[in-house]
């Protein structure tokens, strides 16, 4: 199996296992895809925040969205200038975040009307910075491919609610803020159908601010992540989206900027986290069916979604002489019950596989999206590299993390 030009077995052997590796061939079509879309796109680099899947967002001209202070230091530290970027949260996590928000100019878009408020006092107190905000406006509803990736509706934290819009009127004249941009995402893994009900409701919103410049309206692209099922079309979004800035013209008597901002149907594809086949095991049920396990030293610590989500992620492996397809379990390393790469409704599920054997590569798909951002050091796992392929070049663009690097910020 292969890479681009690269064989599995090759990165393996050089780099060690576990390891993340990312094609730019398939990032680069995912781009030009998705930039066709709208006249501005931006990237939720909280999908994958990679320096190397940031410097190619920078040279095709996407912009960014980023959801921390820190992302937006990484975004600005890869190459992007401060009005590429913008900075979307729920809170400023401490006075310090919109103090730097002030000083370096970069545009807030504020999910809460405490966040308006605090930005607008802290603009009044420094004297200085841009009084132009965005408001993340919760519509009523949501969608997502899971409960925790739905962002929108009565039961999400994300946004102001669709019903509170004058208060945030009030809190605009209150501290001078001006509300240039409107914003909505209803959460990861829509449907066509919920997008363009929601593209009206923000156009809707939109009118109630006469300044407005800017209508973003989110990510949540679908993606599918089993290659035997077509991959979804994303292309008639565009005509949504150019008959939503119609419509805004039509009312504002002035072009509207329309942006999205998808994270993971950029960089899910292009991702690929390989591991090694360590054990096989099998149990009997209380019928007395034998149930197989391939044990890998891929966990929940390495790629967390299939455990907190329940994810869908294509599984190969590599290696000589695989044994028939069977019904096979596919599990990690770490001391949990619930560490299992083959999940279907949070639950274990058996899929169809050819029998590895110890030794063999295993191949998880899908993999750039929510993959290494989301790894953590649970049972005291290191981080893993992180490898960019292109063509027949292997790039290390983050090398293994160490114990000592783990306990190096430990008081002793």
């Amino acid at each position: 199996m292969k890479i681009e030009k690269i064989e599995v077995r090759d990165i393996a052997k050089e780099f060690g296992t576990p390891v993340y590796v990312y094609s730019l061939e398939i990032l680069r079509r995912s781009i030009d895809e998705i930039k066709q879309l709208a006249p501005v796109t931006r990237y939720a680099m909280k999908a994958n925040s990679n320096v190397h899947i940031l410097k190619e967002m920078l040279k095709s001209g996407i912009k960014i969205d980023a959801v921390s202070v820190f992302e937006v230091q990484r975004a600005l530290r890869a190459g992007f200038q401060t009005d590429d970027i913008c900075f979307t949260s729920d809170v400023f996590f401490n006075d310090d975040d919109v103090k730097f928000c002030l000083e370096n100019n970069i545009y807030c878009n504020c999910g809460t009307l405490g966040m308006v408020e605090e930005y607008g006092k802290a603009l009044k107190e420094k004297g200085s910075g841009s009084p132009k905000i965005s408001i993340r406006i919760n519509p009523g509803e949501g969608a997502g491919h899971s409960k925790k990736t739905n962002t929108g509706g009565p039961y999400s934290k994300h946004g102001i609610w669709f019903q509170n819009l004058e208060e945030v009127k009030r809190l605009a004249q209150e501290y001078g803020l001006t509300i240039s941009g409107v914003h909505t995402h209803i959460g990861s893994g829509g449907d066509m159908e919920h997008l363009n009900r929601i593209c009206g409701k923000l156009v809707e919103f939109a009118k109630q601010f006469e300044k407005v410049e800017t209508v973003n309206f989110g990510g949540g692209l679908p993606y599918q992540y089993d290659p035997d099922q077509p991959q979804e079309d994303i292309s008639g979004y565009k005509s949504i989206l150019e008959e939503r800035a119609k419509l805004l013209k039509e009312h504002f008597g002035r072009d509207i900027v329309c942006e999205i901002e998808p994270g993971r149907r950029f960089v899910a594809g292009c991702g690929y986290l390989i591991g090694e086949v360590r054990s096989l095991n099998h149990t009997f049920d209380e019928a007395g069916k034998r149930i197989d396990y391939v044990l890998t030293n891929v966990g929940f610590c390495h790629l967390l979604r299939p455990m907190a989500y329940g994810s869908f992620h294509p599984i190969w492996f590599d290696g000589d002489n695989l044994g028939p397809e069977q019904e096979l379990i596919v599990a990690g390393p770490v001391c949990e019950s619930g560490d299992v790469l083959t999940q279907k409704d949070e639950e274990p599920v058996a899929r169809k596989l050819p029998l590895p054997k110890s030794g063999d590569c295993i191949v998880i798909g899908g993999a750039g999206a929510y993959g290494h951002v989301m790894s953590s050091n649970y049972n005291s796992q290191p981080l893993i590299p992180e490898i960019v392929v292109d063509g027949d070049q292997c790039t290390q663009t983050r090398s293994r993390q160490t114990l000592d690097d783990i306990l190096h910020q430990e008081t002793k």
